[in-house]
């Protein structure tokens, strides 16, 4: 098993606001966390923005990619999400299909995250009401490396899910 290095500017303690960077390192492996997640940010969009256009999701749908950083008890996590929500005939209730890859770093090791799910109010195409996991991939126990590698790989594999929209009874454009 390869050493986990997990610089400290990702870790935080329990009352302290502000991040530290040690040394070139951490600020090496700092910028490659940011930079990867921003690329990979730029390149789900660019795919959800594609099936956005080509698909009918209805009106007063929309879609909302947005970047999360969260604090959790284990580690940092910094998290891709493409929300499309919709509507159901009728319905006034929001139902979403989620786009999701991320990164969590903890003291034993990165973990690689992606995950298409869908939030349904009502059944829709081959689903029924309720929530559904139609792609999910997570590895754990990785170098910061070879997690953001991994991303790299898991956000491909979600790029080439331009089918979820027809199993979910949308027509295209």
């Amino acid at each position: 098993m390869s050493e986990t290095h997990v610089p400290a500017l990702l870790r935080l303690g329990d009352d302290s606001p502000m991040l530290n960077v040690t040394d070139v390192d951490d600020a090496k492996s700092a910028a490659l966390l940011l930079t990867t997640m921003h690329r990979l940010h730029k390149q789900l969009d660019d795919f959800t923005a594609q099936l956005y256009i080509t698909y009918a999701f209805g009106a007063e749908s929309g879609l909302v990619p947005a970047v999360w950083i969260e604090k959790h008890a284990a580690g940092p996590e910094l998290r891709l999400h493409h929300r499309f929500g919709f509507f159901a005939e009728g319905d006034t209730e929001v139902s979403e299909l989620r786009f999701s890859a991320g990164v969590t770093i903890t003291s034993t090791g990165c973990t690689a995250e992606a995950m298409v799910d869908v939030d349904l109010e009502q059944p829709r195409g081959e689903f029924g009401a309720g929530v559904h996991t139609l792609h999910l991939e997570r590895v754990g126990r990785l170098s910061l490396m070879d997690a953001l590698s991994r991303l790299e790989e898991q956000v491909a594999v979600l790029c080439t899910m331009g089918d979820v929209p027809n199993r979910l009874g949308f027509p295209t454009r």
